[in-house]
């Protein structure tokens, strides 16, 4: 109740400026702007949930890539240089079902695959075998077992490198498509369209509730809202990208790398994974929004170029200690990367001020 007295005052100050309708106004219009607003708000994101829905399967497919990125990469540190990733998963996969086929059936199957497939499936019985031996003896068993110096030398680098033979250890183990319950999956679909929707709303929503907090704008302040909005919707979806591909994969790949020294299995499920991506993406794409909050302030002359000069070092501090609440990750690392596109924005931001200073003082 305390806030939305604030909230109510904050409105009648607005309308009471120059250009606007200077009249108190009474609890119930209050309220019954409130409910206009939120009425308008919520089917606007009705909406765009209804049309990011039809779209579930192929925002699905995006929602995974990263995870594919992160058993990929895993399998790719413990690779030798110039073994594909994708061919060495093949391979294993060939290892454990070409002997169960006939003949006939596992010779058409071979020809249709690459020799470099066929020749690091040949290798992994071979190192499946020295990993039941000691691991003193590992050496010499793959020198003395493998049938020619390719083969030999192939399987050495792979045993130095600590190539992962287990078929499941890589996407097997992120079994994210799993739904325990019989109607999870389209919860799961409603779940990620409401997240989806809500970023293509994004503009609208902005634009509803700065409507409903400052109904007595002036033209050039109304235009100045409307620009704001652009922006904020370009920097939301900026800030979202680069927790998509930047920020999401490292974080994963630190759990998941951390998971496995623990010798814990993986077994992500989709419903909490996705509560956690959309979490990640929203608080990076809010956090790009610093510019839409600073850059009216000056417009407006609340903030000067000399004040926010002079607050470079509480700004710096400010940045990383939001990272340090708000970052997903507890690595340095990863604090860092949500630390510097903030702090990177301030400097915008003060840029900005001193362009604006020079148009004031410009005859």
């Amino acid at each position: 109740m305390f806030w939305l007295k604030q909230l109510f005052r904050m409105r009648e100050s607005a309308a009471s400026s120059p250009g606007g309708d200077a009249c108190e106004m009474s609890l119930i219009d209050h309220l019954e702007a409130l409910r206009s607003t939120i009425i308008r708000m919520a089917l606007t994101l009705l909406a765009a949930m209804m049309l990011c829905f039809g779209f579930s399967e192929s925002m699905m497919a995006v929602l995974r890539h990263p995870v594919d990125k992160v058993w990929e990469a895993h399998e790719a540190e413990h690779l030798p240089e110039g073994v594909d990733v994708h061919h060495w998963m093949t391979a294993k996969k060939l290892a454990t079902t070409r002997h169960g086929l006939p003949p006939a059936a596992r010779e058409q199957l071979e020809e249709q695959l690459s020799p470099e497939v066929l020749m690091l499936a040949d290798t992994i019985p071979l190192l499946d075998a020295a990993a039941l031996l000691p691991e003193e003896s590992r050496i010499s068993y793959l020198e003395e077992a493998a049938p020619d110096a390719t083969a030999r030398s192939l399987a050495l680098a792979l045993y130095a490198c600590g190539a992962e033979l287990k078929a499941a250890q890589g996407q097997g183990d992120i079994r994210l498509m799993g739904a325990f319950r019989p109607g999870e999956a389209f919860m799961l679909s409603l779940q990620l369209s409401f997240f989806c929707g809500l970023i293509l709303s994004f503009p609208l929503l902005m634009y509803f509730l700065l409507q409903f907090i400052m109904p007595g704008l002036l033209v050039h302040e109304k235009r100045l809202l409307c620009q704001s909005v652009v922006w904020g919707f370009g920097l939301f979806l900026a800030g979202s990208a680069f927790a998509y591909f930047a920020v999401l994969p490292r974080v994963l790949s630190f759990f998941y790398s951390y998971s496995l020294g623990m010798g814990i299995e993986n077994d992500w499920r989709i419903g909490y994974y996705l509560t956690f991506a959309a979490k990640l993406i929203f608080i990076f794409g809010t956090v790009f929004e610093l510019p839409v909050i600073v850059v009216p302030l000056i417009k407006l002359g609340i903030l000067h170029y000399e004040r926010m000069k002079s607050t470079r070092g509480y700004a710096l501090i400010a940045c990383f200690g939001a990272a340090l609440f708000l970052a997903p990750a507890p690595d340095p690392a990863t604090m860092f990367i949500m630390a510097l596109p903030m702090y990177a924005l301030y400097e915008l931001c003060i840029l900005f001020a001193r362009i604006e200073q020079r148009k004031s003082h410009t005859p």
